[in-house]
């Protein structure tokens, strides 16, 4: 970074740098005009009991280019979660987010920032002093509403969380203000390697999907359950995961925190994103992410098939839980 022309720029940590260089020379790509669906989302920022923070779906609206429009709430937890809600979009698609303010004895303003998708830089989720325009935040009392575009090219699955409460620089994503965005392909296949074959799998195939997130010494999940229509449920923390033999099933695994995490799954292997490498491990670091497509029981048949942190001091610290693939 020697050649940039702001010196005090180097005193700071990396993440926070990066991101003021990004906002300072307005590279964050715009919205672009979306040929699919447009979601009309609320969701609200919240305190519980235990202290930490959490969102909540308040409401989820798709309307499709014909103007014909359906409320899909109901396929979401009823209460706040950690994760949050997993948002689902497909390539093309955009999404006008609002976020409302209901943390309990605070004026402190709470945002959403997201990875992945396209948005303008007011819709960026961090406050003024960095993006140098506008508090792209939630109020008491002043909503606060975002607008992204899943742009050809952003399909994967992306973090969202909060940039801006408690910390103006980072937020407060790691009191449980943070949840996942994933971008289907527009073609709505993936790859996966099934009977040891590499295959296009469709995903109206793909019975389940489990969202986990590796946050410092703990896994927090959320499933999402395609034989009820897509509804999701909160697994809460280092879940017993299930499924039936022969599913296919599909995995999002995602860092939060400071920690730096190694995921593995006994009994199943998967192929790197994009390559023809079989793996059944991945370094998982803070905010990266990792997506991947098995079927229950391949080759080991029905049990109690175990996932956890192969970082020593973690598993010592119960990061672990089970996959159940019962017959």
């Amino acid at each position: 970074m020697s050649d940039i022309s702001f010196p005090w720029l180097r005193a700071l940590p990396f993440r926070i740098a990066l991101l003021w260089l990004v906002l300072a020379t307005g590279a964050y790509a715009e919205a672009v005009s979306p040929s699919g669906d447009l979601h009309q989302i609320t969701l609200r920022a919240v305190s519980l009991p235990s202290g930490q923070l959490a969102y909540q779906m308040v409401r989820h609206q798709i309307r499709s280019p014909d103007g014909a429009t359906s409320d899909v709430t109901s396929r979401y937890a009823q209460g706040p979660t950690i994760p949050g809600p997993t948002l689902v979009m497909r390539e093309g698609d955009r999404a006008e987010v609002t976020l409302e303010h209901g943390i309990s004895g605070s004026s402190q303003p709470v945002s959403i920032h997201v990875h992945g998708v396209h948005y303008k830089n007011e819709d960026d989720g961090t406050l003024k002093i960095l993006n140098r325009r506008v508090d792209s935040a939630a109020f008491p009392g002043k909503p606060y509403t975002y607008t992204w575009t899943a742009a050809p090219g952003t399909a994967g699955t992306w973090p969202y969380h909060d940039h801006a409460f408690g910390n103006p620089m980072l937020g407060s994503e790691d009191k449980g203000l943070f949840g996942t965005l994933i971008v289907n392909p527009a073609d709505g296949k993936v790859n996966a390697m099934i009977d040891g074959k590499n295959v296009l799998v469709d995903l109206k195939d793909v019975k389940r999907e489990f969202v986990l997130w590796m946050h410092e010494t703990t896994f927090w999940g959320m499933e999402i359950n395609h034989l009820a229509n897509g509804k999701q449920f909160p697994l809460w923390t280092n879940p017993t995961l299930g499924a039936r033999q022969g599913e296919k099933i599909r995995f999002h695994v995602l860092g939060m925190g400071t920690a730096f995490h190694t995921f593995h799954l006994h009994g199943h292997r998967w192929l790197t994103p994009g390559t023809t490498e079989l793996i059944d491990t991945v370094n998982i670091g803070p905010l990266s992410r990792h997506a991947f497509v098995v079927e229950a029981g391949e080759g080991v048949g029905p049990g109690e098939w175990h996932y956890h942190c192969h970082v020593a001091q973690h598993m010592q610290s119960g990061m672990m839980g089970d996959f159940r693939v019962v017959p």
